[in-house]
C-alpha cells in the first residue's frame, strides 16, 4: 500500500479483531514513544469496551476515531478529540508501516477533516526524542506553541513534551 492509497475508516466494533493484533503486535514499539496501553485493554472483551466507549464519544460529538487498513489489518490509528473549536490529533503507525508516509498522509487527512467540519485550530504533542512524529507534525504545518522541559518524566521518558498547533482556519485568525 502506498500512502494515497488509503482512507481513514470510523473505527467501529467489528475492527476489535485487528486492533488487538495491531496493539498487541506493536506494543515493544510503541513503547518507545507513548506510555503502553492498559492490560486490560489488550483482551478480547478489555478492546471491546474501548471500542465501544469511542464510538459513543463520536455518536455524540466528543471526538472521532479511525483506523487505516491494508485488506483486513489495521496499520495505523488516528484520533481526533474535540474541545470546542479546537481539536487534539493523536496517532500511532505500526512498526513494519514507520518512515514510509502513511503518518503525514492520515494527519493531513485528519487536518482536512477538521477544515472541512469548521474546526478553528489543530493541536497535537510528541517528545522530543520522538524525531519521527516531530517531523510529521513539521511537515503537516503544525507550529511549536509550548515545550515542558523534561516532561516525558511523567510518563516514564526522557525528553521534553513538545506541544504543537496548527490555526486551520485563517478567517478566524
Amino acid at each position: 500500500m502506498t500512502a494515497a492509497t488509503f482512507k481513514l475508516t470510523p473505527i467501529h466494533v467489528d475492527h476489535v479483531p485487528a486492533l488487538l493484533r495491531f496493539e498487541r503486535g506493536n506494543a515493544d514499539y510503541f513503547a518507545q514513544y507513548v506510555p503502553p496501553r492498559p492490560l486490560k485493554m489488550l483482551t478480547d472483551q478489555g478492546m471491546l469496551d474501548a471500542v465501544n466507549v469511542l464510538c459513543h464519544e463520536a455518536e455524540t460529538g466528543q471526538g472521532a476515531y479511525f483506523v487505516v487498513l491494508e485488506q483486513d489489518e489495521v496499520i495505523g490509528r488516528i484520533n481526533l478529540i474535540y474541545d470546542g473549536e479546537r481539536a487534539d490529533i493523536g496517532y500511532r503507525v505500526g512498526e513494519g508501516h514507520a518512515g514510509k508516509g502513511l503518518a503525514t498522509q492520515m494527519v493531513q487527512q485528519a487536518l482536512d477533516k477538521l477544515k472541512e467540519d469548521g474546526f478553528d485550530v489543530a493541536t497535537a504533542h510528541a517528545l522530543s526524542s520522538n524525531a519521527g512524529s516531530v517531523r510529521v507534525l513539521e511537515k503537516c504545518g503544525f507550529g511549536v506553541s509550548r515545550v515542558d522541559q523534561n516532561g516525558g518524566e511523567a510518563f516514564g521518558f526522557d525528553g521534553d513534551v513538545v506541544h504543537f498547533e496548527q490555526v486551520l482556519l485563517a478567517e478566524h485568525i
